[in-house]
């Protein structure tokens, strides 16, 4: 039974895939600043929404598809009743990004909610700053500088689509084939750069 991650949902296929086979993770120096900013920032935001809201943090979920061979693990950021998925980000987004409507999708499936929430918080060396600033008077609505949230309904069509882009990837293992991979500003922060798309990749398949 293959393990993917709620957190791989739609994102380039070629990192889940060597994430699958093992390869080791080596997280390019210019990501470690924003790995750091964007755990503290999922720190101070999960307290307030665990002591304020009564929110259970990193609570863990599983979807299994037997026939498919596959099983769909992952950790909702913050959930009662309804799942929060909490974003650090060094820009905000004007709109939800694509595989974070994924992985929200999922933990919507998961328990069954009609609806869950986006988080968006602008990376800063102190989130403090930015959380305390925040007003939560109308929670789950959440309003002020360097935040952004949307209020996202489950969408059927979306996990459909997602189910079948891991089930893909679940072929191309199979195969023991590279599937093709998504580039873009992305590739300068992934921990599988110093392989993908390199001449020394041949080497390793």
């Amino acid at each position: 039974m293959i393990e993917f991650y709620a957190s791989e949902a739609l994102m380039c296929p070629r990192r889940v895939w060597f994430r699958l086979k093992g390869f080791p993770e080596k997280w390019p120096e210019i990501a470690k600043p924003r790995l750091e900013k964007g755990v503290r920032t999922h720190e101070v935001l999960g307290k307030v929404l665990r002591e304020r809201f009564g929110f259970e943090l990193e609570k863990e979920i599983k979807l299994r598809f037997p026939r498919l061979g596959m099983e769909i693990h992952g950790r909702m950021d913050a959930y009662k009743n309804f799942p929060i998925e909490i974003k650090g980000k060094s820009y905000l987004p004007r709109f939800p990004i694509e595989y974070h409507l994924a992985q929200l999708n999922i933990y919507l499936r998961w328990s069954e909610s009609e609806y869950g929430y986006l988080y968006y918080v602008k990376l800063h060396d102190s989130p403090e700053r930015i959380i305390n600033g925040l007003n939560f008077d109308n929670f789950p609505i959440i309003n002020g500088k360097g935040f952004r949230m949307f209020e996202i309904p489950y969408d059927p069509s979306l996990f459909k689509e997602t189910i079948k882009f891991f089930y893909e990837i679940k072929l191309y293992l199979e195969e023991d084939e590279l599937p093709p991979g998504k580039k873009g500003p992305h590739c300068k922060f992934c921990p599988y750069n110093y392989i993908c798309f390199s001449n020394s990749l041949t080497n390793y398949i």
